[in-house]
């Protein structure tokens, strides 16, 4: 068994059978790490199916004259029908930061907004139980280490949701996490249990290559800290298709958000950091959008300490806005496997 111990940043949000989140639930942190660990196997060049769509594993296939089951590296990891999951999660409970009905936010000169609910926070206690002899713990520390550092794990990320710190932080070795995959791809060990590995590919899904993550740092005054609102825009119909597909829309082809704004935490003294980060595909993008221009204009806007934009977005009771990180994988400069261990190695 393995014990880590995490600290809740910003709520965290699991949800539960009627979408609160009273207590947490394992689903939703297994979820979460599934689609941390799908993003870099599809990063490193080895497929992970849509657990949610048509063409999620098992699939039947013919070798020779015998009938053979497939299954995507993340389903031997995380299990799919046929196939139970090579470990299992057990978390403590938590305390909600409000009780009552959910919080309408809704920014100046917006019609519409979002609901905000309570969301848990404190201390994690996460065990990590093996119930197969080839199960590694660094197919699972690997990618909750990079969510921890860069991202967020449950739900509503979008929403600022999920930012989470493990305490005692262990070295983690990325080769690591390639030699436990290579170990359960093995056509011996795959034999055993009489299926193969799936050889289909699929661009479309969430890629660490083609992610980008961010960190902002800014002293507040006091402690209180404006929350982060969305400024007027006047764009066209056109635009705002754009918006819609990067920050997700539930009309119509219901996009999920590719961008995730954290709420704001503490880090030290009057010093608060918050994090931006996404996923932003090179292929299947809506016309008129220009990706590396976006990425560019964002890095820049994130830099540029003492504008309006700050005030604008954090009230007046903040100063010393900085872009303190910016991670994004360059195909003609980075090593993906270099990348990779660049984002563990985070010292907080």
């Amino acid at each position: 068994m393995i014990s880590i111990k995490l600290n809740i940043k910003t709520p965290l949000w699991t949800g539960d059978i009627d979408s609160q989140c009273n207590s947490l639930q394992c689903n939703g942190i297994m979820g979460s790490l599934r689609w941390w660990t799908e993003a870099i196997l599809r990063g490193i060049g080895s497929y992970a199916c849509d657990p949610t769509g048509d063409n999620r594993c098992p699939k039947e296939n013919k070798n020779g004259n015998k009938k053979v089951t497939q299954y995507c590296p993340s389903c031997l990891i995380f299990g799919a029908t046929g196939r139970r999951r090579m470990f299992r999660l057990v978390i403590n409970d938590r305390t909600k930061v409000f009780n009552g009905d959910a919080i309408n936010i809704k920014p100046n000169g917006r019609k519409h907004g979002w609901y905000l609910g309570s969301g848990l926070v404190g201390e994690i206690d996460l065990q990590i139980i093996p119930l197969d002899r080839n199960f590694d713990k660094n197919l699972i520390l690997v990618p909750l280490a990079i969510a921890a550092n860069w991202g967020g794990i449950g739900a509503r990320t979008q929403h600022g949701y999920g930012v989470v710190n493990i305490q005692e932080k262990k070295e983690l070795n990325f080769k690591n996490f390639q030699s436990a995959l290579e170990k359960i791809l093995k056509n011996d060990h795959l034999n055993k249990l009489t299926i193969e590995k799936s050889k289909t590919t699929n661009n479309s899904l969430p890629d660490i290559k083609k992610m980008f993550f961010a960190k902002v740092q800014f002293e507040a005054k006091d402690d209180d800290v404006k929350k982060l609102c969305e400024t007027k825009n006047k764009d066209k119909k056109k635009n705002r298709r754009i918006k819609n597909w990067l920050f997700g829309t539930i009309r119509n082809k219901k996009w999920a958000s590719k961008i995730n704004v954290s709420c704001a935490y503490p880090l030290n003294n009057n010093l608060w950091e918050f994090r931006i980060w996404g996923w932003i595909p090179e292929e299947g993008i809506h016309n008129g959008f220009n990706r590396n221009a976006f990425l560019k204009n964002l890095k820049s806007s994130l830099n540029e300490s003492g504008s309006s934009l700050w005030k604008t977005l954090l009230g007046n009771n903040t100063q010393n806005h900085k872009l303190i990180d910016w991670r994004e994988f360059n195909s003609k400069r980075d090593n993906i496997k270099n990348y990779l261990q660049s984002l563990l190695n985070v010292n907080e």
